[in-house]
């Protein structure tokens, strides 16, 4: 495991991309962002305490958002190679609890962006204005 500092909006990993790593926060925010036709959608804001890029605890697959930091941030990094091969030593239903959750997360991100809603919960719409979608989208391309 790595510990990385990472700067204020600052892209940690882009949607799509090879899952590779997961990250847990250890300070700071991270705000994770599904594109959604046209636009930015937030689902997740990741504070302490939280882990990022869970993609990567399973096999053969990419991201599903985008994660920028939203302040000055520390993460702990883990390749999924790393994960992987403690997590196989795991009971089988650790595993099979663990990718349910997953999927769950995934599939709640994937309505709250096909509804293309910015929830209060997540973050407020004048966090998240269009300006910063726009900065946001510019970071991502």
């Amino acid at each position: 495991m790595e510990k990385l500092n990472i700067g204020y909006r600052q892209v940690i990993f882009k949607e799509g991309a090879k899952a590779n790593k997961l990250y847990m926060v250890k300070a700071g925010e991270v705000l994770c962002l599904k594109a959604s036709k046209d636009r930015l959608i937030p689902v997740f804001l990741a504070k302490e305490g939280d882990i990022i890029g869970e993609s990567a605890m399973i096999q053969d697959l990419v991201y599903t958002y985008s994660a920028i930091s939203m302040a000055n941030t520390e993460l702990l990094e883990v390749t999924s190679f790393s994960f992987k091969q403690v997590f196989s030593k795991a009971p089988e239903w650790l595993a099979e609890l663990t990718t349910t959750m997953i999927t769950r997360f995934q599939n709640t991100s994937n309505l709250i962006a096909e509804n293309r809603m910015i929830h209060p919960s997540i973050i407020s719409e004048e966090a998240f204005n269009s300006q910063v979608e726009i900065d946001f989208k510019k970071l991502l391309a």
